[in-house]
């Protein structure tokens, strides 16, 4: 599942600080997503957190995508 442009919502995190906060994938990394929040690079870490995806009201957890893009994928470096 590539989640690079998708509008996101944070429904649970460790940090209370991004429950309920929005932003569109900018990056993916093992342990995090990188979202623009209103015009701010916002850190979430995949561990403890609940996304939805806004466009298929899809929940996934921090876990279900915590590995990298390209391993997600199937994808072996060259």
């Amino acid at each position: 599942m590539n989640l690079i442009g998708e509008r996101l919502i944070i429904l649970k995190s460790t940090d209370l600080s991004k429950r309920g906060r929005t932003g569109t994938v900018l990056l993916d990394t093992a342990k995090t997503l990188v979202l623009d929040s209103k015009g701010v690079n916002l850190r979430v870490e995949k561990i403890g957190s609940v996304i939805r995806v806004c466009h298929s009201k899809r929940v996934i957890t921090g876990a279900d995508i915590l590995v990298r893009l390209e391993d997600r994928w199937g994808l072996r470096p060259v």
